[in-house]
Order: structure tokens, then C-alpha cells, then sequence
């Protein structure tokens, strides 16, 4: 103590309080603590104010734009680069929950040797020269496999690969279209990926792609479409949606219609559609298309000839479709006939050069499911003495019965630059791992004229090098000819022509594309062999392994949101379950949670069933994603139980079978049922789906919307209605629609009777200013849960995992209510989960996001005994977490049962270091027995505040905008101030016929104003 000065004593006792306040009772045994005060300040931070960063979103190869937003050196929060083309602001779930890789407690803190539940550290030097010493002993034997890495890191791979004379690079991603490259090579003669756009389409056909959970650009589809959809710029309507498929998904719940066809047989059925097509049209008959007659079709297909003419009249009448082929989960050993088929009705309908575009090959390495195999086969012939893998988990993601964990074994020497632990990397023999992918650097190209940059946000937080550095260095020491330069400088010289500074900023090159490409068809359908696919296996069921809407392959297995947030159609988390039918159910006698074993000739599964009438008799569906051993979240440790397997990974199911030209093939068995007397509780998001009369997920009709005029009751609703409700005879508005608002009719008429508008009176606000208000357009929302995961990790709300989410003790402030119909499904006795009454071929599904209401006569705040909630003077509903004692007496009064109760200290239980380095520091962290609420992002509201208080105005309009709204890929929220004639949430709620506030007969008085679905109905040829 002697040596250390009385100013020396101040400044680190300062900062370790000034870390106290920051970190609270949070432990960072295993990260470096460096005390280091601004002495100097750098220039971009200033203590308080956040700082953004352009980056690129690696969660799939969509290559969504991001801006990082940093709080002192820490990224807390993803939002999306509103100047970005392909997702113009908006961030899916996997995209907001991206940043947890970054802060996951699996990551490897350094190079080392795995043995069993053991790790040896070493040093990067004595890791670089072990590996060039593998290399050098047998450089033909060494093979590189793992994910594409960008148009610049792929090109620093493939010169490692070439420099050093090894074997090869395989490119290798579970859920890559290898079939669609194939048949746009067979059908146009290049082999790209081509382009949809549903934007400018007025009837969209999809054949199974799921474009909007798990297709190419999901955010970027969900944005066309509900744009080319929006009734508020198509007064018809805009464009019909037909999808074609054996489960309702996601996608399909957003249709106007559901065609369940049997699986596989999607490219019989578009080329039946292509015949009835250029016969309505008056076309010149094609000889071709002659096999695939309406008759003939239907019994192969399952869908009925009228409705295949139907189908045909609407293509021919349309003036810019399109179709998209099937995604993974109905990719068959025929899986390039169907693309082709699909591509080959696009011709037809006269898409190419409107909504479709093939562009140019792309070039470097794409992902190849063949060369795979070849791989697979030269390990197990003991011809790779090294592999590198590389942004994979083949141990998962490859199914157990191509034998890859038998050939690795065989493998003297692997490496996995993994950057957390997982099956692959555990079973290697080396660890180099990689950083996180808000510290690397690196590019994208997304699309056609795109060119994103992928740049750090902070500096590693461990020891760890970004793989092209090491590989460069590998090939440095063997003496290979490689470019010089770290990958940062090779990085930036790959973007030379560009303004680098410039491209930092604005995230990357958005010079757009080019000028489309007219292309000639290169075959016909007589060429293509389609038919129905062959299954293998004696079951009565065909077994639908489908990528997990949140989850995917798996690779985000380890994030808590994407574990907690539940599927945006089962409602179910954190588990696998089966997808069948509610009468194949009744056959094999089991309800919702009752666990069956699935046995295909792979292997069996157990898992419990989830009874729906969603999805053809003939069909059980399991979602991909689950079955790790491996990682923090994804092998259950949350729950205390570290190393075992969180649900079961259905791939293992699939026997090793491809498609014609050795792509991946899902669809390809049958499986056997059988229950096992078993029970499971489910952790359900949604337990009922039974609105019972009330105002909530509302519809209209396209014709009644058409027909009404303003000022007329709800056309839906009251005594001519299908959904009335309560005592109300006038229907959800009253008969004078600004007059009352239900059978409470105590609220003043507004200013325009023939005008709705989000509640706005004297008593809701005190301030003359501001009325915090939203508006919610439920035609637009697709259900993707984006929202969701966007206020977990706002405002620092904890996970709580499977054991609390089975108990129904889920915390998050927003969820979204699904609604099949009226919702007449009904509680079974003794199970806890909807019985779904959703009915083949029938779309009627309302997804309606609730979230607290800021009510202006909040049934919440006169029941508090210690006065925790209250009325803030610019409407909100506020909470005072230190004045709640837990009584919960306001969740009890809660009409919408939007607030959460913390039963533990979760951050605590479920948290661990160095997870609290992400949290947001403007939102209190809330601990056990407090409750909590959507607060309408009140830190936002303030910062906002803040900026116009300095600039002597009010926050103008779009200033503040929340976390929800932000992310939504199909902008169905609005906020802002009611008080404000002009600002969009105003007019956004100014719907005289379709607006409406939830329950708004109990005089809640809601800041939260919905837009009721449009229900357009089947198409018409």
C-alpha cells in the first residue's frame, strides 16, 4: 500500500465503484478486468451516448444490413441499416439475437487441445506451428469444409487452398438450394440462384418455399409482400397469395388460400397449372405439357382437377405472377424435375423479366452436397490426414446415417476454428477458435449489385484470430504464395475504387443492379423425369423434417431467445415435438404432450405430439434445429442439466439419400408411430386459441370493406356479424362509430364522428403534448416473433427456460396471439394446449401481437397498494420496480394479461458471464418478486427528449421509434404521439372501418389501436 499514491488509491477505487454500479451483483471471474479511466477520451464516445457501427448480419446468407448500437466499447443492441436494399431497416429474431454469440458463455477463450470434459490451453504461436507441421507432412491429404465466408474471406481460403497444394475446400450448408441452381442451369442454362420479386406481383404461387420463415431473403419478402398486399394502397386488395403445401407453416397461415398437395408432388401439380394455364389463355397448345392433364394430376397430387383449372385461369389472367419452388423440407430424390417444373411455369406465365430474374452465376465456391459425400468417402478410405472445419457443426447438422462421425474418427489430425463449444468442436483435436461475428471483419454480396461489409464492433473479448489470419499465417511459415497482409488489409484492398471510409459508414456498396438478363429456355417439360418421388420405409406417415423458423439448421441452437421464443405456429418452446393430424392422433390414441416413438429405417426418435388440423392425414412433421449435447442453452443447461439433449435431431431419421444431381434430399422416408404411454408437460406460449366473443384478432372481408362507407358499424361485428360480442347491439364501435366505443359508451365523440382514432382524452394525458400511442396493422403481421426477440434484448428481460415456461411463468412483455378463425378450438381437459380446429385447405389465421395497452383508465393502477404503477402525464402506464412489493394484484386485474411476475432472480439463475456485458443500460435490471411491463420503450422516449429539449422543439415524428416497430420486417407497428394530427401513428389508426381497440367494452381506453385482417378469399380464375 506504501507504493500506491493517494491519487493513484482514488482513481481505481472511483472506477471500481463506477464498475459496481455498472456490473451490479453480476460475477466476471473468467474475463480480463483492465481499470482503465479516459485519461485521453477517444473522440466517437462520449460517456452515455450511444455509438452505431455498419455491419452485415451472418445469421443466414440472406445478408441483412446492420447498425450495432455500442454503449461504452459494449454492443447491446442489433437494429437494422435503414439504408440497406435488402432488409431497409427491418431484423428477423435470428438477426436480433445474433449479438448473443458474441457473449455466449460456450465461447472458447483461447487455443487448445480438446480431451473429453478437459481443455489444454496453448499458446497461438505453438497452435500455428502444430498446425503447419500437419500440413507440411501430407499437404494433398489437408481439406478445408465449412460455410461460405464472403466473396473476400472465400478467396483468402481457396488461395490457402491452392498455395499450400491441399486436397480441397467443401463448401458445405445444410440448407442450401442446391436443386434450384441445378434446374435454373437445366431450364436457363446458368447455374444461379434466381431472383423473386414479389413486390411488383399480383398473384404469388408458393410451391412450398417458406419464403417467409426459412426462404432466401425472408425479411426482404416479408416487406414485398405485405407492401404489394397493403389494402391501404390496393384498394382490390393487392396481390393473392396461394401456397401449396402438406403443412400449414407460417408462410401458409398468410396465404389466401392453402392447397395441401401430397408432399413431393409440387412439380406435377406446376406443370398441370402451366397446362390449364396456356389452354385458358388461349395459347398455342404445348405438347409438352399433354401428360399433365387436370384428371391425371389430381389423383397424383391430391388436389382436385377443378382446382387445378382454377389455378391455371388465375396465372393466365394475371399480369405479373410468380411461383416459388419448394424449400428443403420438400426437397425429394426428384427435387430438380419439381424446381424445374416450378421454374418452367414462370415461363409460362410470362414472369421472366417481371418478377423473376436470373442472373449471373456467381463466382468462387457454392455449397455442394456432392462433394460432401466424395469428402465423406475419402475419410473413411483414410485419405484426409487433416481437416479443418470451419463456421460448421457437421456432427449435427450432417445426418448420423452418412456415417461422418465414423469417417472423422478415422481422421488423424482435426481442426475446428469454432468460435463456441459444439459437438464438431469438441470431438477435434485441436481448437482455433474464431471471433465472434461482432469482431471479425469481412463482405457479402446478398444480391445482385449489393456488396455488404461485415466490420467489428468491439475488440475480442478473448483469445481468439479470425481464420483467414490464421490459415494466412499457415501458409506464411510452408512458404506458400499468399497474398500479404492481415485479412483486414487484404480486406480493404478487395474494396479498392470504393471510398472505404464511405463504405464503413453506410455499411457496404448499394450501387444496384444491373439491367435484367433476358434468358431462353434451354429445356421443356418432356425432359424433365417428374413424378412421385420415392420413399423409403414400411410407415403409414411421410416423415417432414422442416428447418425450425427461429432455429434453422441448429447453428443458433445456443441462443437463449431463439430457445424461449416460441414457434410462431405450434407455440411451443425450448423442445421437439411431432406434428400429425387430430385424426391420426385419435388413432393412435394420444393427446397434445403425449410422447410417441418415430422410427424410420435410419433410427427412432421419442417426442411428445402436437394434434393440429394443419397438416395432411398422411404427414408428421418435425422441426430441425434441436438434439444438441454440446452449448450452454442448447443442451439444457438452463434447467441444470449441462450435456444432455434438448429435444432430438430429426436429420438423424433421414437415410443418405440425394437428389438427380447429388443435392440434399429431406424428403425421402416414411416413418411408424407408435405411442409409448409417455407424457410430456409442453412449455406452451398459447394455451387456447378461443377469442369467445370477444374483441380480439377481428376480420373483414374484402367485399364488406369494399362495400362499407365511413361512419358505419364494424361490418363484422353486431347483430349481422359473425363476431359479436358483450351486450353491445351497435356493433364493436356503437352505432356512431366516433360517438362510443362499445357498451361502455362513456367516452366524448372526437373531433370528426366518421373518423377513428387512437383514444385521446382529457384524462388519458395530462400533458398538453404528447400521447404516447400505437397502432397495429395485424393484415400486415406474418407472426415471425421478430418483435419478440427484439424487446428481450432491448429491455433486458430474462430467459426463464423450459421448467418455468411449462408452468406458464414466460416473461416477455409482447407476445402474438394466433387465432384460427373465431378461435372455437377448446381447452381438452387435463392438457394444457390448444386442440387447433384448422381445417385442409382453409386459411384463416390472425395474428394479433398484444402487448401492454397503455390504457388511459387503467384497471392496473387503482389496485396497487403501494401506488408501483401510476399514470404518467403523457399517458403511459409507468412502473416503479422499487416500490413493488409483488402482490401481483394489478396482473390480476389486467383485461389483456400482459404483465410478467419474476418468481426467481433469473439474470442470476440463467445469465451467466459474461451475458450481463450485453445488457442495456438504460432499462433497470428488475429482480425476483418485482412485475413488469411493456413501457412503449420509455428509455427511447427520453433519449429522444433529450436531443429536442436541446434543440428547443418537441421530438418530432418518427424520432422514437420502438423496439418492436423497429425490427418488423413487414412494418405492421406505428408509434408515435396522438397529439400530433399529422404523425404517422395518426394516420396509420385513422381507419373508419377497420380499426379497433381490444376490449374496449371494459373502458380500458387503450393507447394500442388494431387493424383488423382483410379475409380476401380463395382465388378466382
Amino acid at each position: 500500500m506504501s507504493d500506491l499514491s493517494r491519487r493513484s488509491f482514488l482513481k481505481v477505487t472511483s472506477a471500481t465503484a463506477a464498475g459496481a454500479v455498472a456490473t451490479g451483483c453480476y460475477r466476471y471471474s473468467d474475463i480480463p478486468q483492465k481499470l482503465l479511466p479516459y485519461v485521453t477520451q477517444p473522440e466517437e464516445i462520449t460517456p452515455g451516448i450511444p455509438v452505431y457501427y455498419a455491419s452485415t448480419c451472418t445469421g443466414c446468407s440472406a445478408g441483412c444490413g446492420l447498425h450495432v448500437k455500442t454503449r461504452e466499447g459494449r454492443p447491446i443492441k442489433l437494429e437494422g441499416n435503414p439504408e440497406h436494399p435488402v432488409n431497409q431497416g427491418a431484423l428477423c429474431a435470428r438477426g436480433q439475437s445474433l449479438i448473443g454469440h458474441t457473449y455466449s458463455p460456450d465461447r472458447h477463450r483461447g487455443p487448445g487441445k480438446p480431451n473429453g470434459d478437459e481443455f489444454e490451453a496453448i499458446s497461438w504461436d505453438d497452435a500455428t506451428a502444430l498446425l503447419a507441421e500437419k500440413v507440411r507432412a501430407n499437404p494433398g491429404g489437408t481439406y478445408v469444409l465449412g460455410r461460405d465466408r464472403g466473396p473476400t474471406g472465400s478467396d483468402v481460403l481457396d488461395r490457402f487452398v491452392s498455395g499450400v497444394g491441399a486436397g480441397g475446400r467443401v463448401v458445405y450448408d445444410p440448407f442450401v438450394n442446391e436443386a434450384l441452381r441445378a434446374a435454373t442451369k437445366q431450364v436457363f442454362g446458368v447455374a444461379s440462384e434466381p431472383q423473386f420479386d414479389l413486390s411488383g406481383a399480383d398473384l404469388v404461387i408458393d410451391f412450398g418455399s417458406d419464403f417467409l420463415e426459412t426462404g432466401a431473403s425472408p425479411v426482404r419478402h416479408a416487406r414485398e409482400l405485405a407492401d404489394a398486399r397493403s389494402v391501404a394502397e390496393h384498394g382490390d386488395g393487392g396481390t393473392r397469395f396461394v401456397y401449396i403445401g402438406p403443412r400449414m407453416s407460417m408462410t401458409a397461415s398468410g396465404a389466401d388460400e392453402w392447397i395441401p398437395a401430397k408432399p413431393g408432388t409440387e412439380g406435377i401439380l406446376a406443370l398441370a397449372i402451366a397446362r390449364a394455364a396456356v389452354q385458358a389463355g388461349d395459347g398455342e397448345a404445348v405438347t409438352s405439357l399433354a401428360p399433365f392433364d387436370p384428371t391425371s394430376s389430381a389423383e397424383k397430387t391430391g388436389v382436385d382437377a377443378e382446382t387445378i383449372e382454377r389455378l391455371g385461369r388465375a396465372v393466365a389472367k394475371a399480369k405479373a405472377p410468380v411461383a416459388l419452388p419448394p424449400g428443403p423440407a420438400l426437397a425429394s430424390r426428384r427435387a430438380v424435375a419439381t424446381s424445374a417444373a416450378v421454374l418452367l411455369l414462370n415461363h409460362v406465365a410470362g414472369a421472366q423479366g417481371k418478377t423473376l430474374t436470373i442472373p449471373n452465376a456467381k463466382s468462387g465456391a457454392v455449397a455442394s452436397h456432392r462433394e460432401l459425400s466424395t469428402l465423406i468417402d475419402a475419410m473413411k478410405a483414410g485419405r484426409v490426414s487433416t481437416l479443418l472445419i470451419h463456421g460448421a457443426n457437421p456432427l449435427h447438422s450432417v445426418p448420423a446415417s452418412f456415417g461422418f462421425a465414423e469417417a472423422l474418427a478415422k481422421v488423424p489430425f482435426v481442426v475446428s476454428f469454432a468460435t463456441s463449444a459444439d459437438e464438431t468442436s469438441q470431438a477435434a483435436h485441436l481448437v482455433l477458435p474464431d471471433h465472434s461475428p461482432l469482431e471479425s471483419w469481412g463482405d457479402s454480396s446478398p444480391a445482385d449489385g449489393v456488396r455488404s461489409i461485415v466490420q467489428p464492433a468491439v475488440a475480442p473479448l478473448y483469445d481468439t484470430r479470425a481464420t483467414e489470419d490464421v490459415l494466412l499465417d499457415v501458409a506464411r511459415a510452408l512458404g506458400a504464395n499468399v497474398p500479404a497482409g492481415t485479412f483486414h488489409e487484404i480486406l480493404q484492398g478487395a474494396w479498392s475504387g470504393i471510398e472505404w471510409s464511405e463504405a464503413l459508414q453506410r455499411g457496404g456498396d448499394f450501387g444496384g443492379a444491373g439491367a435484367p438478363v433476358s434468358r431462353s429456355l434451354a429445356a421443356s417439360a418432356a425432359s424433365l423425369e417428374v413424378g412421385e418421388p420415392p420413399l423409403e420405409g414400411d410407415g403409414d406417415l411421410v416423415l417432414l423434417a422442416h428447418p425450425h423458423p427461429l432455429l434453422g439448421d441448429g447453428a443458433h441452437a445456443n441462443l437463449p431467445w431463439l430457445q424461449e421464443v416460441a414457434d410462431p405456429v405450434i407455440k411451443v418452446a425450448w423442445i421437439s415435438w411431432a406434428e400429425i393430424h387430430n385424426e391420426t392422433a385419435e388413432k393412435l390414441g394420444v393427446e397434445h404432450g403425449d410422447v410417441v416413438s418415430v422410427t424410420t429405417p435410419a433410427g427412432t426418435v421419442e417426442v411428445p405430439v402436437v394434434p393440429r388440423g394443419g397438416i395432411r392425414k398422411d404427414v408428421v412433421a418435425i422441426a430441425t434445429g434441436q438434439g444438441h449435447t454440446v452449448g450452454h442453452y442448447a443442451s439444457g443447461a438452463v434447467d441444470g442439466r449441462p450435456g444432455e439433449a434438448r429435444g432430438v435431431n430429426v436429420l438423424d431419421l433421414l437415410p443418405a439419400r440425394a437428389d438427380e444431381n447429388g443435392g440434399s434430399a429431406f424428403l425421402t422416408v416414411r416413418a411408424k408411430l407408435v405411442a409409448t404411454g409417455g407424457y410430456r408437460q409442453m412449455p406452451v406460449w398459447q394455451k387456447v386459441d378461443n377469442k369467445r366473443g370477444r374483441v380480439l384478432g377481428q376480420q373483414i372481408s374484402l367485399l364488406a370493406l369494399a362495400n362499407s362507407e365511413p361512419g358505419a358499424a364494424y361490418p363484422s361485428h353486431g347483430t349481422a356479424g359473425a363476431e359479436g360480442h358483450g351486450d353491445d347491439p351497435g356493433g364493436a364501435h356503437g352505432d356512431d362509430q366516433g360517438a362510443a366505443h362499445g357498451s361502455g359508451g362513456s367516452v366524448a365523440a372526437g373531433p370528426d364522428p366518421h373518423v377513428f382514432r387512437p383514444y385521446d382524452e382529457a384524462g388519458d394525458a395530462e400533458s398538453e403534448d404528447y400521447r404516447w400511442s400505437m397502432s397495429i396493422d395485424i393484415d400486415r403481421c406474418s407472426g415471425c416473433s421478430a418483435c419478440i426477440a427484439a424487446c428481450y434484448i432491448e429491455n433486458n428481460i430474462p430467459v426463464v427456460g423450459e421448467k418455468q415456461g411449462a408452468l406458464g411463468r414466460h416473461m416477455p412483455w409482447l407476445r402474438i396471439e394466433r387465432y384460427v378463425g373465431d378461435g372455437e378450438a377448446v381447452l381438452k381437459a387435463g392438457r394444457n394446449a390448444i386442440e387447433s380446429t384448422e381445417e385442409l385447405g382453409k386459411v384463416d389465421i390472425r395474428n394479433s401481437p398484444m402487448l401492454c395497452q397503455q390504457c388511459g383508465a387503467a384497471p392496473c393502477e387503482p389496485v396497487c397498494p403501494v401506488f408501483a404503477t401510476y399514470h404518467n402525464e403523457e399517458g403511459l402506464n409507468g412502473m416503479v420496480y422499487n416500490r413493488c412489493i409483488g402482490t401481483r394484484y394489478c396482473a390480476n386485474n389486467c383485461s389483456y394479461k400482459v404483465r410478467r411476475y419474476n418468481y426467481y432472480d433469473y439474470q442470476l439463475e440463467t445469465w451467466p458471464d459474461p451475458m450481463p456485458l450485453m445488457l442495456n443500460p438504460d432499462v433497470t435490471v428488475r429482480g425476483q418478486g418485482v412485475m413488469e411491463k411493456c413501457t412503449f420503450c420509455v428509455q427511447r422516449i427520453q433519449e429522444a427528449r433529450q436531443g429536442a429539449k436541446d434543440a428547443g422543439r418537441l421530438i418530432a415524428d418518427g424520432e422514437v421509434k420502438t423496439a418492436c416497430q423497429q425490427s418488423c420486417p413487414s412494418h405492421a407497428i406505428q408509434f408515435g404521439n396522438s397529439r400530433d394530427s399529422q404523425s404517422a401513428v395518426v394516420k396509420h389508426s385513422e381507419d373508419p372501418v377497420r380499426g379497433y381497440h381490444a376490449l374496449h367494452d371494459l373502458n380500458t381506453r387503450p393507447g394500442v389501436t388494431y387493424l383488423a385482417q382483410v379475409e380476401r378469399g380463395k382465388i378466382e380464375g
